[in-house]
């Protein structure tokens, strides 16, 4: 008996979130987005924040970006995404000041740019991919790599700068 009420509880929960992400408020949706033990729902409000994702595409938990409902990731179908990656779409000193006018930090250290992951790609758990990254089609990223550059398509990359460390074909 107990087991059917709380199934029943799930359900109406599930059926209310799938059918209200549009009037959320945006820290409702940032929340459930992040965790939310449903990948379908997290997928919506992950949707709702601006991050594109294509078909048998859901992340784990613990995913995150930077991209505030911009438009600036997009990731294709068929894409494994461990738990705890880490897509960085806009990055700078937000707190500094002075930091912020120095030339060097201005010119390369601060950006906001897209990240574009193609299909069939396999995201280790604790990945960072950084602004304005492409990650190739059918690649994979080992566990606690951080992306700083493109990865070229059927590759596999590994460390920190993640670096091209073998092939698939």
């Amino acid at each position: 008996m107990k087991k059917q009420i709380l199934s029943m509880i799930d359900q109406m929960i599930y059926k209310f979130l799938d059918k209200n992400v549009d009037v959320m408020p945006k820290r409702f949706v940032k929340f459930i987005a992040n965790y939310y033990t449903d990948a379908r729902i997290r997928k919506k409000y992950w949707r709702k924040l601006g991050i594109q994702m294509g078909k048998n595409t859901y992340p784990n938990l613990g995913f995150q970006s930077t991209s505030n409902g911009e438009d600036l990731v997009v990731i294709g179908d068929n894409v494994s995404i461990a738990p705890n990656v880490v897509l960085v779409t806009e990055s700078n000193a937000n707190n500094g000041k002075e930091i912020n006018e120095i030339p060097y930090v201005r010119n390369r250290l601060t950006k906001k740019e897209k990240i574009i992951i193609e299909d069939e790609v396999w995201i280790g758990t604790n990945v960072v991919i950084l602004p304005g990254v492409t990650v190739g089609k059918c690649s994979i990223i080992g566990a606690g790599s951080i992306v700083t550059k493109d990865v070229e398509p059927y590759s596999i990359y590994t460390g920190i700068p993640a670096r091209k460390s073998g092939s698939l074909l």
